[in-house]
């Protein structure tokens, strides 16, 4: 086979070589070389081609993992941006759904019910439309748009933004204060108010009493309010039906028995002394005044409350009206300067007159009491303890005068002490029943002057005696004397030391020397000493009776 001159140019455009075709561009020369003789293999050497290193593989997946993470974390910090003043989801008002709602959108919501929802009433030949805005039925929408917008927002967080995790927000509407004179105005039913029992004090004991309930008559809205009140929880659903009103007896929110509950309460916080104090030492009581003037009586004890509201029983108290009786009736009462306590105490200890009411030296720490309102409500729903507040106070002493009496049968005086010293004393005439020697009652128990220790318990500055005794034999013992003066009973089955009953002035020497006991059981002082003692001896004073 001839092999082309490796030397001759190859032709324009290229040629063929024992290799296959060469090409050539223009201006390009090339030259052609001898094949290389074979060879055999070198041995130990695999003439086996090894196999290609295998492609570096490149995975996705983890990418897109993180990427859907991303966008999770991102939807879920605006979901978050964007229920922090809405309705969360899931939450529903009245079953109806406000997820996403600002307070503002469900107010709103709601006064449109309130304002539009008509009950058409008739009665007899008359007919009318009442809202329950005119019925006086108070829907507060802010409050209630409040719970719907909070609820759900103490559950925990995989719950909060659950939209499967209902939370219905149901709030009652209370129809009881419903005013019939509304249907009055609009039919002429001549409706009749119900008036509530309430709590009063009475201004001479200071005892807390029940003021008497009345029931109204006429036209009960209760049912017109009610069908109102349907209308706007099912937020324009339920179309109010007719109302057919009728007159009949109405019924008080708080009858007598609700408000004897709350007279209870306010007479069991009195006694336990509830009020304020600085560190141990109390300052002041809430009184019974204050407590009343504090609160309102409220029957259903499950009924809503406002946030500065607490309650105890029937009884609803308001810590804006408690802080007010603290600062006008507390607050101002308060001095630095301490003065002590004056009483007059009977034999047993037990106070009976106080002289001067005296008051610690209290210093409050400057705001300390600026939420006495809001600290009681705690304290009033516990029905005991203090308000604590931080101060000082330099308490005062208590001064007692120990004041008792002694009526001495068979040396025939009266004995006035105090402190345990004779101040006085003072010639008597005792009960015709008496031995004048021994004091001794006879053996009939006719028209004695009883022994034993009474208390003065009712007293007349003075008295028109008059009354009829039966006496053991038979016979009848009768009395009439106007204008007995300066009247100290002491015992229970009306014995009295009294100014001596006679008809004209009879004095302490003149019954010194009378020599007799002419009473019908009472023991008769004279009238120059009897009013020093009607003053001396106040309620409660320990009266001993000795023979």
């Amino acid at each position: 086979m001839s092999l082309h001159d490796g030397n001759q140019p190859l032709p324009q455009g290229g040629g063929t070589t024992p290799n296959g075709p060469v090409h050539r561009t223009e201006g390009e020369r090339t030259q052609a070389f001898t094949p290389l003789p074979s060879v055999e293999p070198i041995d130990g050497f695999n003439a086996t081609a090894a196999p290609a290193a295998p492609g570096k593989r490149h995975h996705v997946w983890p990418w897109i993992v993180l990427a859907v993470a991303v966008l999770l974390v991102a939807a879920g910090f605006g979901a978050f941006a964007f229920f922090q003043d809405r309705a969360l989801p899931g939450t529903t008002l009245w079953g109806h759904d406000v997820a996403g709602k600002t307070q503002q959108q469900i107010a709103t919501m709601i006064d449109d019910q309130v304002n539009t929802t008509k009950v058409p009433v008739a009665y007899g030949d008359k007919t009318a439309e009442v809202s329950a805005k005119d019925l006086g039925v108070n829907v507060d929408a802010q409050a209630i748009a409040h719970d719907a917008v909070d609820a759900k927002r103490n559950d925990p967080v995989w719950d909060r933004y659950a939209f499967w995790d209902k939370k219905d927000v149901a709030p009652s509407i209370d129809v009881a204060q419903a005013d019939p004179t509304v249907l009055d105005e609009h039919l002429g039913t001549n409706s009749v108010k119900p008036v509530n029992a309430e709590l009063t004090v009475n201004e001479d004991s200071g005892e807390v009493e029940v003021t008497p309930a009345a029931n109204g008559s006429g036209a009960d809205p209760t049912e017109t309010a009610e069908a109102a009140v349907a209308a706007i929880e099912s937020f324009g659903a339920t179309k109010p039906q007719t109302v057919k009103v009728e007159l009949k007896d109405i019924e008080p929110q708080v009858t007598d028995a609700v408000a004897t509950q709350a007279k209870q309460t306010v007479d069991e916080l009195v006694a336990n002394k509830v009020g304020v104090s600085v560190g141990d030492h109390e300052i002041a009581q809430f009184t019974a005044p204050m407590l009343i003037a504090s609160s309102r009586i409220e029957p259903d004890t499950e009924a809503a409350l406002d946030e500065n509201e607490a309650r105890n029983g029937v009884l609803v108290f308001s810590a804006d009206k408690l802080q007010q009786q603290y600062d006008e009736t507390i607050k101002g009462s308060l001095t630095s300067t301490k003065e002590d306590r004056e009483v007059i105490v009977n034999g047993n200890g037990t106070e009976t007159e106080v002289i001067k009411e005296g008051h610690d030296g209290v210093k409050i720490k400057d705001g300390a009491d600026a939420s006495i309102g809001v600290d009681a409500l705690p304290v009033l729903t516990e029905g005991k303890g203090t308000v604590k507040v931080a101060g000082e106070v330099d308490p005062m002493k208590v001064k007692q005068i120990k004041r008792h009496v002694v009526v001495d049968l068979s040396d025939h005086k009266v004995y006035a002490y105090q402190d345990d010293k004779l101040i006085k004393s003072f010639s008597m005439s005792a009960g015709q029943g008496n031995d004048y020697a021994t004091g001794a009652c006879n053996p009939s128990g006719d028209m004695c002057t009883p022994l034993g220790d009474f208390e003065i318990w009712l007293k007349y500055p003075t008295q028109d005696m008059s009354g009829t005794l039966t006496l053991s034999d038979g016979k009848k013992e009768t009395w009439d004397v106007k204008g007995v003066g300066f009247v100290n009973y002491f015992s229970k089955s009306g014995c009295a030391i009294h100014r001596i009953a006679t008809s004209s002035p009879y004095s302490d020497a003149q019954i010194a020397a009378m020599g007799a006991n002419t009473s019908h059981g009472c023991v008769g002082i004279g009238w120059d000493v009897a009013e020093w003692f009607y003053d001396f001896a106040g309620m409660g004073t320990s009266v001993h009776v000795q023979q």
